[in-house]
């Protein structure tokens, strides 16, 4: 019996904090947790919606650079340029090279042209003649 007398002596820490101030305790500490947790959260998001913002504005500048080159690249001296480069020589049809349809017209004879020399393609026509 000795012995049993020994250990009631001794208090545990706890044991003077009552049940509903520890709960509440507990309870004030997680909501802690939670709430730094999602600032964190909070935080990480906004800075990768940044990183995407930006990356959106880059795209979007890289975009008008290649539209103002492309509509450079388009103007009739450039095209002329790059035909020549190529070795095409391009010109208006004339007169009796145009095919006009009509609403009603369905034929396939109507899409030709009578009587236009034909040329293999990649050839040229030159004095009358098709070369090579």
């Amino acid at each position: 019996m000795a012995r049993n007398r020994r250990r009631r002596g001794h208090v545990h820490a706890l044991a003077m904090v009552p049940k509903p101030v520890g709960v509440a305790f507990v309870i004030v500490v997680s909501l802690a947790l939670v709430y730094l947790w999602i600032g964190h959260k909070c935080t990480e998001y906004s800075a990768e919606i940044k990183r995407m913002e930006d990356r959106c504005a880059e795209l979007d500048n890289e975009k008008v650079r290649e539209e103002t080159q492309w509509n450079s690249m388009k103007t009739a001296e450039k095209l002329d340029s790059l035909l020549l480069r190529h070795g095409l020589q391009m010109v208006y049809p004339n007169a009796g090279q145009v095919v006009r349809m009509t609403a009603g017209s369905r034929t396939g004879t109507s899409l030709v042209a009578q009587g236009q020399p034909v040329t293999p393609r990649g050839a040229t026509q030159v004095a009358g003649r098709a070369q090579r």
